[in-house]
């Protein structure tokens, strides 16, 4: 049987963060744009699984791409995340330490911020002013570097915002297909199960797999070395523990890190972790080693974290460079090829700077870049129940009866909103559950996950033995799947 071949002028490969918020800016001019990712959904590679954290800025090697960029991606991810009604919280965050000789570090941080343009930067000295900012601090913390402009935000539903506004405006994805083979001529040819993706240009936004794609066109410059860490993630309840992000501050082997977290989620959850192990890059176990690692470290400055009200642990990887740092230029195979690699923390607030840079480097090496008059920024997220105001929903309900059906109890998601989900591209388990919040609660899905799976049978048509949690290799009721 003949493959099916389609022409594009810029391919992208993968579909996480990074490539979906390029496809997202790209979507403002008048060229044709693909995505390919090998998932059978966006955002389900590193981006579902790290600490959600807008860094303000004042972190990094000095002359790194991370240091330079963190700062002004900032600034964009708050921008676009008005246009694109992602979920964002400004708390700010502070980096505490228990030795005196700590604050000389945390004074280094504050003028490396400064010189980045950073302005609201400050250091508290002594524990009463910190306590007053975080009441549950160890009485040992004596110094913090406070940021206002970091933030907290859900790093899923990010990328889900940009897929659906990059999707509205134009781009193509192609889910569930694995890039195989590139062929690099005249034009790059990536072979795909029986498709044939023909390109001019190829940005290479893989994640773990970045160095692996970049060498099916002869570029070996860089390799990704998977990093494990492992995380809490605390029931509701507990979701007003700290104010902040809570940092410690890192010192020597420690510093390749940004150490072990205390911090609230937009979910209203507490987040602690993660811890940095080397791994297998399909190596997303938890370990008891490594949770016990997590709630001593985290411990040392917040000595009564309710480690009672876990309601899940999880692991997620990071794509670490072997030069620790980001790898954002062109391949010096082609020009016309550029890799985006080892975009591990902060890579998520560097996204749209990180795509801003790409597009510079596609229209230095030829890419016409005309604007779409027709290209709308704006897109909205799916409509929530106020759980704070039951009064304000009669709106919805009227509007969809479906909002007075509760599927998830734990988070309150209704039938309308997975529906809606569903019409947004959810064709998993996982999908509505990262579009809606549901099984994401106490009980991690034991009361909807089967409601879910006859509402996705109903609205796509199939049989429930079809449905799966997050593609062909997990069915949800045990079915083997061909």
């Amino acid at each position: 049987m003949a493959g099916k071949k389609i022409k594009t002028d810029i391919a992208i490969i993968g579909a996480g963060i990074i490539g979906c918020c390029l496809a997202r800016q790209l979507s403002r001019y008048k060229v044709s744009v693909i995505v390919i990712e090998k998932e059978e959904d966006v955002g389900w590679g590193t981006t579902k699984a790290n600490s959600g954290i807008l860094h303000a800025g004042y972190a990094g090697e000095p002359g790194s791409l991370k240091l330079k960029l963190t700062h002004r991606g900032n600034k964009l991810f708050r921008k676009y995340a008005q246009e694109l009604d992602i979920p964002l919280k400004n708390t700010g965050s502070l980096v505490n330490t228990a030795s005196k000789e700590g604050i000389k570090d945390l004074e280094q941080l504050y003028w490396q911020g400064r010189d980045q343009g950073i302005e609201k930067l400050s250091i508290i000295i002594g524990n009463q002013p910190i306590k007053a900012r975080e009441p549950n601090i160890s009485h040992k913390v004596c110094a913090s570097l406070y940021a206002p402009d970091a933030c907290i935000v859900s790093p899923y539903e990010a990328a889900i915002a940009a897929y659906e506004n990059a999707k509205a405006n134009g781009v193509k994805f192609l889910l569930g297909h694995e890039v195989q083979q590139i062929q690099s001529e005249k034009q790059f040819r990536l072979h795909s199960g029986n498709v044939v993706i023909e390109a001019d240009y190829v940005a290479n936004a893989a994640g773990l797999n970045a160095d692996q794609i970049a060498a099916m066109i002869g570029d070996r410059s860089f390799k990704i070395n998977p990093v494990k860490g492992q995380y809490f993630i605390l029931d509701r309840e507990t979701g007003n523990f700290v104010n902040h992000i809570n940092f410690p501050l890192t010192r020597g082997r420690e510093k390749r890190s940004k150490g072990i977290l205390v911090a609230p989620t937009v979910g209203k959850n507490l987040l602690v972790g993660p811890n940095y192990q080397p791994c297998d890059a399909e190596s997303l176990d938890t370990t008891l080693k490594g949770q016990r690692e997590i709630k001593k470290k985290a411990s040392n400055y917040f000595p009564h974290i309710p480690f009672d009200k876990i309601i899940t642990s999880f692991a997620g990887i990071r794509a670490v460079s072997d030069t620790n740092d980001f790898i954002a230029a062109s391949s010096q195979k082609n020009n016309r090829f550029i890799n985006m690699g080892g975009i591990q923390s902060p890579g998520l607030t560097c996204a749209f700077a990180l795509a801003e840079r790409v597009i510079d480097m596609l229209s230095d090496c030829g890419l016409k870049l005309k604007p779409d008059k027709k290209y709308n920024p704006v897109r909205s997220s799916i409509k929530r129940l106020n759980q704070d105001d039951y009064l304000s929903n009669k709106s919805l309900y009227n509007r969809k009866p479906g909002y007075g059906r509760i599927i998830c109890r734990c988070e309150k998601v209704t039938e309308a909103e997975i529906v809606e989900a569903i019409s947004r591209g959810a064709r998993t388990v996982d999908g509505i559950k990262f579009r809606t919040r549901a099984g994401m609660g106490r009980c991690q899905g034991g009361y909807c996950s089967l409601k879910i799976v006859n509402i996705l049978s109903r609205e796509l048509g199939i049989p429930a033995e079809f449905i799966t949690k997050k593609g062909n290799l997990s069915p949800m009721t045990g079915r083997r799947m061909q």
